[in-house]
């Protein structure tokens, strides 16, 4: 099956599971419980630790949110490109998942204030010599397709590019030498990078800021998470946060 068509079966199955509207700020806090949409394979912003446990600065970002706002955390793992469609559809309240801010994405879904300015850069293996982003020209470049690392990495002249199915196969590709070079966010590339035998190549290929999204139709649940994000930048809190996971 091609990743195209299973592309579509998935945002299918979301639109089938969310058919009802989304809960509103007042049913949230009824319940008690905000749904979370997250692609756990993105770190150090979402990952699967060796226990099974979801870690990373966007699960400690939202529990220290939802905590502000007496709510507790379900978190439901979505392929990335479908979080959107499951925000907008209702399957679930928000979604935290790396996602940055585009003009694209601002038609679906509303945005919460930034949090992290990140960007886009290419690593490569120290054995390709791979040094500048001319040297990528008739190389294999792997990216998501529908991230935008990928949208990056579609400007690259002359390139080779593949769209594996998520970042840790995007690696994996990397890594084992079915790709020369792969796009990613600045902190994961980073993470990356301390893994050794891996280099940055040239300058940033773009500058972003990543935000949570939630419901076009519930503007009072992002206002609250506004309020709940600037209370834990003035506590310190956020910057503790963004230190622990090295994004600061």
């Amino acid at each position: 099956m091609n990743k195209v068509v299973s592309a579509i079966l998935a945002i299918c199955l979301v639109l089938s599971a969310g058919l009802a509207s989304a809960n509103t700020w007042a049913e949230i806090q009824e319940k008690g419980v905000i749904t979370v949409g997250n692609a756990p394979d993105y770190p150090p912003f979402e990952s699967i630790d060796d226990n099974g446990e979801r870690i990373g600065f966007d699960i400690d970002l939202i529990r220290a949110v939802a905590e502000r706002l007496g709510l507790e955390v379900k978190f439901v793992t979505l392929g990335f490109e479908v979080i959107v469609t499951a925000v907008q559809s209702g399957q679930v309240d928000v979604g935290v998942s790396g996602l940055s801010i585009t003009e694209e994405r601002k038609q679906y879904v509303n945005f919460t204030d930034p949090y992290v300015i990140a960007g886009q850069v290419v690593i490569t293996r120290d054995e390709t010599g791979i040094k500048t982003l001319d040297d990528l020209k008739g190389k294999r470049v792997a990216a998501p397709v529908g991230t935008t690392s990928y949208a990056a990495a579609e400007k690259l002249e002359g390139i080779d590019l593949t769209a594996p199915e998520d970042y840790n196969m995007s690696f994996a590709l990397l890594k084992g030498g079915g790709a020369d070079a792969a796009v990613f966010d600045i902190p994961v590339a980073q993470e990356y990078l301390k893994q050794g035998g891996l280099s940055l190549v040239g300058d940033p290929l773009s500058y972003e800021e990543m935000a949570m999204i939630a419901n076009k139709d519930n503007p009072e649940l992002i206002e609250a998470m506004n309020k709940a994000m600037a209370e834990l930048k003035a506590s310190g809190e956020l910057d503790a946060m963004m230190k622990k996971w090295g994004l600061k």
